[in-house]
């Protein structure tokens, strides 16, 4: 890189620091694998919540939640996962019931359903091939 070591770099003033390229490369690296492991952190809580998502709205489907429960029990599951994870966004009655449609649209199109539920069978997040399909990514 062509910066001027000094444009981006505090030197600690209480050590005998020399900040020569080879610091300047390494220092970017790290920068540059840090930013990468956090998109692949990201990349993997996001496939994780779709996947919630579609059990979700499976669940609501195949245990035909109203005809059990009745009519409110998709707000009042909202209500008690609100309840249970105050902090966390996308449990409102009206996504619940998105992710219900969701589930049921794509069940339609048998190699979608398909697909996920292969999904769902095969992730492991702990395997090492899932680890290193995240590394690519």
């Amino acid at each position: 890189m062509s910066k001027n070591i000094n444009d981006k770099h505090r030197a600690v003033c209480s050590h005998d620091v020399n900040l020569d390229n080879d610091y300047v490369q390494w220092i970017h690296e790290i920068k540059r694998r840090f930013r990468n492991a956090r998109i692949k952190a990201a990349v993997k809580v996001n496939s994780e919540q779709l996947l919630f998502n579609w059990q979700l709205g499976r669940d609501l489907v195949i245990r035909k939640a109203e005809e059990k429960w009745g009519n409110g029990i998709v707000e009042q599951v909202s209500l008690d996962l609100q309840s249970e994870f105050p902090n966390v966004k996308g449990f409102s009655a009206r996504n619940l019931w998105n992710m219900k449609k969701w589930y049921s649209f794509y069940m339609s199109y048998d190699h979608v359903g398909e697909a996920f539920c292969a999904l769902e069978k095969q992730i492991d997040t702990g395997s090492l091939k899932l680890q290193q399909v995240a590394a690519e990514v």
